[in-house]
């Protein structure tokens, strides 16, 4: 993380600093970015980004734990406090949110990238694999929580259902925030609320889609299982 001393920088150079490398670390990725760059885009010298920053990890670092603090479900919702009624709409509503300070501030868009890549790179880089961790541990509570109150299906592992969920959000995340340049803001929120319906039809019980609990879809038999895979 940023060295003590980057507390004591004024607010707007901290920022500048920090959207900068959300730009950087955003289209290059971490092995990809220069610090040169980033210092060059925030208009400080490389040898200033040392004096803030041991490496280009704890700048990174920095940058996806601001990015984590705007923009993640897990630092605003509050699981336990969920009801049947609340769940979904509550996580929609982070959405909502997300989407508009990202329109409200362009580096947080970036960062937004930065922060859903993170899990898409391969283990190895320590400051990405700890995102991606704790992106998964939240994932996995957000799952159960939802089995719990019967607003996700549990006719599947947790486990299992975790992987589903982390990747289709990761996807229509990336699909829209690689074109909220490209597309109107109407279109956007069309397109959102859309990936979201198919995303919570993904995780609801079947019955709630029309299907009945446990139904094998397509089987030639019509044998539906007498048993649910419990949760793990």
């Amino acid at each position: 993380m940023a060295l003590p001393r980057f507390a004591k920088l004024p607010a707007e150079r901290r920022h500048r600093l920090i959207a900068a490398a959300a730009v950087e670390f955003a289209a290059k990725g971490y092995d990809g970015a220069l610090l040169g760059a980033i210092a060059e885009r925030s208009g400080m010298k490389k040898t200033s980004v040392y004096y803030y920053f041991a490496d280009k990890a704890d700048l990174c670092a920095t940058v996806l734990e601001e990015a984590w603090r705007r923009l993640s479900a897990a630092a605003r919702i509050n699981l336990m406090t969920l009801t049947a009624e609340t769940f979904w709409s509550s996580v929609e509503a982070v959405a909502r949110e997300n989407r508009e300070m990202c329109s409200r501030e362009p580096w947080l868009l970036e960062a937004s990238k930065l922060l859903n890549r993170a899990s898409l790179n391969p283990p190895g880089v320590t400051v990405l694999d700890e995102y991606r961790e704790k992106r998964r541990a939240w994932e996995a509570a957000f799952i159960r929580r939802g089995q719990d109150l019967r607003a996700v299906r549990d006719d599947v592992p947790a486990e299992l259902l975790a992987t589903i969920s982390l990747s289709a959000r990761q996807a229509a995340n990336l699909w829209l925030l690689d074109r909220m340049d490209v597309l109107s803001p109407d279109e956007i929120a069309s397109l959102a609320l859309h990936a979201f319906e198919i995303y919570r039809a993904l995780l609801s019980q079947p019955d709630r889609f029309g299907h009945q609990a446990g139904e094998v879809s397509g089987g030639a038999t019509g044998h539906t299982p007498s048993h649910k895979t419990p949760a793990v």
